[in-house]
């Protein structure tokens, strides 16, 4: 399942992000794998330092269910965690504990980029069912 919506998102925001496309990496109970990672971006970082990001993923993801513990149940299930920072957003999709898709993305794609989020939301959240 990680690997469908892996690729899903891939073909998403290969065409919505226009060129800003960063990494993909997906995460399931076999493992992870980097489905896609820019050529400039594996230029500045090491295999360590990919592996750490990849690790950081999966750890999140294991924490979406002590986030829906803390909200109302009017919020339903965790689908998405987004860190932004100045140059760089990191979106991480959750299927299940263990189990999603992480995608990075230059900050410049979020520029004019309406419902980028929501319609990438809306592929996990059918891949879910």
């Amino acid at each position: 399942m990680a690997m469908r919506i892996a690729t899903r998102l891939e073909e998403f925001f290969t065409k919505r992000a226009e060129g800003n496309l960063r990494s993909i990496i997906k995460y399931d109970h076999d493992g992870t794998e980097v489905v896609y990672l820019r050529e400039d971006v594996a230029a500045r970082y090491s295999a360590e330092e990919v592996e750490e990001a990849v690790e950081d993923s999966v750890m999140e993801s294991l924490f979406a269910p002590v986030y829906g513990d803390i909200y109302n149940d009017d919020h339903g299930e965790l689908t998405c965690m987004i860190k932004c920072f100045e140059n760089v957003i990191e979106m991480n999709f959750v299927v299940d504990d263990g189990v999603g898709a992480s995608v990075a993305l230059d900050a410049n794609a979020m520029t004019g980029a309406r419902g980028l989020v929501a319609d990438a939301r809306a592929i996990v959240l059918e891949e879910r069912e």
